[in-house]
């Protein structure tokens, strides 16, 4: 600031010199343009969309929702912004739900929470819903999660056990209710995926290609076209996906049985993510007797994300619980999750999971880190 202000004395002197000496001289200057930043309208967290002003400080609820065979449908399912759906004992998976920007009626079966989920629910959330957990596992989320987080488990409002449902099947949340019981700390959230911030990157000139982005570019170049993605967490929990053109979305299977809406409509996303991951002992067992997988979701690995029709490779970086997930494509440059819903696939590729595109088996990457050994920041010790 001192060699600006100097600078600007002396051309102040100068031209006081130049009139007082009756030149006809006119002085001018033409300032610099500053490139001002970008100002988009407000979108959601989690989907990217537009809301309305305050989208981004709207609470961000994660309820885990069961995925047995007789409790399909789910209800309120095809609301939810974004879905994890993860391997648990049995086989079978379980869903952790993301809520913010289109909040339904009603939500179930709600079930319990696992060790995963923290690294799910700590870097956005507002508001976390379960049944209940084991007791190493509530250690867990009691040490891991700060009290910002309102955890709430059978007895809060809103939960409730539905009548032609069977225990413990029939445990059920009226999302409202809670929303109205739990003070609202208006948090600024950007949500699980990272994406940078639009308002921080100066506008390009009027001579710039607008549409110009390395990032883009390099992205574009590991794009390959997909319309059919097969995956399987076990032999008991294969779904799959297949793009439909007509409604622009990911339409969901069970096996060969389409995955339904509770109003009778095939489930579909705009966004399908396929994140390759470790698994671990959870060290315990389940109800049953048997293993119980322990999903590690921190470290780095492989990924993609699928929209409309079309498949992208990618790493993924998540260093601690805490931190949101951030993308990157093959060249090294941030990849921005695309807008709307989406599905992300939690694919344990080191123990029985795998995946095909249109039929063709995708050669897994093992994760950095071998399953034997936790990753220290999602240890399960006290």
């Amino acid at each position: 600031m001192k060699s600006t202000t100097r600078i600007a004395s002396v051309s102040l002197a100068l031209v006081l010199a130049i009139s007082a000496c009756g030149a006809k001289q006119e002085v001018s200057s033409s300032p610099v343009p500053t490139p001002s930043p970008i100002k988009l309208p407000p979108v959601w967290s989690m989907t990217g969309l537009p809301g309305p002003d305050d989208a981004q400080a709207k609470p961000i609820m994660v309820v885990k929702v069961e995925n047995a065979p007789q409790v399909r449908p789910q209800t309120g399912l095809e609301h939810a912004d974004l879905i994890f759906e993860e391997l648990v004992e049995g086989g079978m998976t379980r869903f952790a739900t993301v809520w913010q920007s289109d909040i339904p009626p009603e939500i179930g079966p709600v079930r319990s929470v696992r060790h995963v989920d923290v690294a799910i629910t700590e870097p956005m959330a507002d508001i976390f819903v379960f049944s209940g957990g084991a007791r190493r596992t509530m250690r867990f989320v009691n040490r891991k999660l700060p009290t910002t987080i309102s955890i709430n488990t059978e007895g809060a409002p809103g939960l409730y056990r539905k009548r032609g449902h069977r225990a413990p099947h029939n445990l059920f949340l009226k999302p409202e209710e809670l929303l109205a019981s739990v003070a609202d700390n208006a948090s600024i959230s950007g949500g699980f995926f990272f994406r940078p911030d639009p308002v921080a990157v100066p506008a390009p000139s009027a001579s710039a290609d607008a549409s110009a982005s390395p990032s883009a570019r390099a992205s574009a170049q590991t794009a390959i076209p997909v319309l059919d993605v097969s995956v399987a967490f076990s032999t008991f929990a294969e779904p799959n996906w297949k793009w439909d053109g007509a409604s622009s979305q990911w339409l969901r299977s069970e096996g060969v049985k389409p995955f339904k809406n509770i109003d009778g409509s095939q489930f579909g996303t705009d966004n399908l993510v396929i994140i390759e991951v470790r698994e671990i002992d959870a060290g315990y067992k389940g109800s049953t007797g048997g293993y119980v997988p322990r999903t590690v979701l921190t470290g780095s690995g492989r990924a993609w994300v699928l929209n409309a029709g079309t498949a992208f490779e990618v790493s993924w970086k998540k260093p601690r619980v805490d931190a949101q997930m951030e993308l990157f494509d093959l060249a090294g440059n941030p990849f921005t999750m695309p807008v709307g819903r989406t599905w992300a696939e939690l694919i344990p590729v080191l123990t029985t999971g795998h995946y095909s595109f249109d039929g063709v088996p995708v050669p897994l990457k093992n994760p950095p880190l071998p399953a034997s050994i936790p990753d220290p920041s999602e240890s399960a010790t006290p």
